[in-house]
């Protein structure tokens, strides 16, 4: 009798315990839509920012006047609020926090949003609002100027040449200055691992290391630390001197073919999508060291990051891409681009015969130059 009262006790003694745990408020947000269009809203947890893989973790209910509040005891993270099939915020959370969100003018193309209770959020929308301001003062206008010139009667493709040139230079560039914004401003704040999506360049390894290594100080048991440690591990393995890591994809025909099926001197490894401006305009490029080198050992081994197989195989043929051309149809799921820490096109690797990475995001003179030298030394 007396076990059985025991045994009961530890039950109803977990059961409370149980219950105090799912009750423990971890985060919460609240605010208010208008004009309310929708009658719910989705919480989806970031969970992959690379692979875009995202978790719907709630359904939130509007009222009539578009009102809404939710508890959580949800790990901090990353976090968007859909608030319909095309607008949504961004919210970066930690333990403790409670956000207010204000949105207004929501039956406008650029509705108003106002966010407050959350330092990590308000630092990754000010990282995000200077992202913009970057990108478009660097790259965009660069891409207007050469859409324009395409309108032209005749356009002038040594100009057209020269502004895509421009446009992978100022992508440098706009990297450059993210790094430094990050740098003054994004500490170890949760929207930290929002940034790592454009983390990339040999020079940065050490600084992309230190933003971690105090992360995982401040943040020492979270799902996003463990992210922010495995991506600086794939930066420093995908670095020169590193081995490529195989890749297996289909051809258009369906034939699968291994990049450690080929054996050559040097293999560029290029990935490219049939939306990308930069790439298509290095094909003629590509085509004149494919015809210089590939007798004397240079192959190229190409990686579309596109989503349809129609734009893909149009653009192979119209730029007389003839070498080895893979696709999963993917985009940036594609499991390649994700073992090369892949987030931004054009990228490549150029290879050795033994796989040892020798070369990294080559373009124009830069990838001319190295394989001039490389088959050079290789064919005296």
């Amino acid at each position: 009798m007396n076990r059985l009262i025991y045994t009961l006790f530890i039950f109803l003694l977990l059961i409370i315990i149980s219950c105090s745990k799912k009750q423990e408020v971890i985060f919460s947000i609240q605010g208010s839509i208008s004009p309310a269009k929708e009658k719910f809203i989705l919480l989806e947890q970031e969970s992959d920012i690379e692979r875009k893989i995202t978790k719907v973790v709630d359904t939130i209910y509007l009222t009539k006047d578009g009102k809404f509040k939710a508890e959580y005891n949800l790990e901090p993270h990353l976090y968007t609020l859909q608030l319909d099939n095309d607008k949504s915020v961004t919210l970066a959370i930690d333990k403790g926090q409670h956000i207010n969100i204000e949105v207004t003018d929501f039956d406008a193309k650029k509705f108003k949003t106002t966010i407050t209770g959350s330092k990590d959020t308000e630092t990754l929308l000010a990282y995000e609002t200077f992202r913009e301001k970057s990108l478009d003062t660097l790259v965009k206008s660069v891409r207007r100027r050469i859409k324009e010139l395409k309108k032209a009667e005749i356009p002038n493709q040594r100009k057209i040449d020269s502004l895509g040139s421009l446009e992978i230079a100022n992508y440098d560039i706009h990297l450059a200055e993210l790094n430094q914004f990050i740098a003054a401003n994004m500490g170890t704040t949760l929207g930290l691992y929002a940034t790592s999506i454009r983390w990339k360049g040999a020079e940065n390894l050490s600084f992309f290391d230190s933003l971690t290594t105090a992360f995982e100080v401040a943040h020492p048991n979270l799902k996003i630390t463990a992210k922010l440690r495995e991506k600086v591990t794939r930066l420093q393995q995908t670095s020169v001197g590193g081995t490529a890591t195989n890749i297996e994809m289909n051809t258009a025909d369906g034939t699968i073919i291994s990049l450690y099926s080929i054996h050559k001197k040097y293999t560029l490894i290029d990935f490219w999508a049939s939306w990308c401006g930069p790439c298509r305009r290095e094909s003629k490029m590509l085509n004149e060291l494919y015809k210089t080198y590939n007798d004397k050992g240079f192959e190229i081994y190409g990686v579309s990051l596109d989503d349809k197989r129609d734009k893909w195989l149009k653009a192979l043929e119209k730029d007389n891409r003839t070498w080895t051309n893979v696709s999963s149809l993917q985009r940036f799921k594609t499991p390649a681009a994700y073992d090369y820490a892949v987030t931004a096109l054009p990228m490549n690797y150029l290879i050795d015969v033994d796989y040892k990475i020798v070369g990294k995001n080559l373009h124009e003179d830069e990838l001319i130059n190295l394989l001039e030298k490389l088959m050079g030394d290789e064919n005296p």
